[in-house]
Parts: C-alpha cells; structure tokens; sequence
C-alpha cells in the first residue's frame, strides 16, 4: 500500500488509522524507516492517539532510547543514537505491549507480526508512505 500525506495534520490522521488497524489485527510491533525529518515522530503521535495517548504526550525521542507509556502498555523506542540495537533487550517491550520504532532499520529482526512503514520526503509538506 502506497500513501501520500500533504500535511502534518494528514500525517498524524494516516497514524491513527494505522494504530486502529493494528488494534483491530492484533499487530503490536510498527517499525518506521526514514530519513532524518521524514515524519516518523509524527506518524507515532497519530499511532498513540488510537492506543488512548495525547498527542502531546509524544515527543521526539532522540536522547531518550525508549519512552514508555505503561497505561496504555505503550512503548516508543528511537534507535537513532543506538550503535548496536542488539545490546538492548527490546523483545522485552516487543513482548508487552505496543511498540512504535524509529530508525528500525538498525534492527537485525523484528517479530513476526509486525508492521514496516518506509516513509520517503518527498518536499517539505509531501510525505510517500510505503507499508510493507
């Protein structure tokens, strides 16, 4: 499925729909793949409204590894300053609960059931999502 967003607003709508569908299937894990400034924060804020979080609550996660959200069993893991993923214990989170990740091209594997959204920059309001 291809997608094209034109707007920050559109973006996070995109995220949401995504977080429904993934409650509706039982997908917990949405790995994001992008450049710098693709969007990835913003998709994850619309992924968090459909699990019960306020947007506002989701930032930018590059100095903090995972931000957790354990209401909601809600974990947003941002693998941008991770040199080596492997050294984490992320299957812990995989395991309980949602897991939105930033930079998960980093990752070797990811478990089964789960989503890979690659999003392309395409000018500074068009976004191209690709979900595999």
């Amino acid at each position: 499925m291809r997608v094209y967003t034109y707007s920050e607003k559109e973006t996070k709508k995109f995220g949401k729909i995504i977080g429904a569908y993934m409650k509706q299937e039982g997908i917990n894990i949405l790995a994001l793949y992008g450049e710098m400034g693709a969007g990835k924060t913003v998709i994850t804020k619309g992924v968090a409204e459909a699990f019960g979080l306020n947007e506002k609550d989701i930032m930018s996660s590059s100095f903090i590894i995972v931000s957790s959200y354990p209401e909601q069993s809600f974990y947003h893991i941002d693998l941008y300053r991770v040199n080596d993923p492997e050294e984490l214990d992320l299957w812990e989170y995989f395991e309980s609960g949602v897991c939105v990740i930033e930079w998960a091209e980093k990752l070797k594997e990811l478990p089964e059931r789960s989503l890979k959204l690659k999003i392309e920059l395409i000018d500074e309001n068009t976004r191209l999502f690709v979900l595999d």
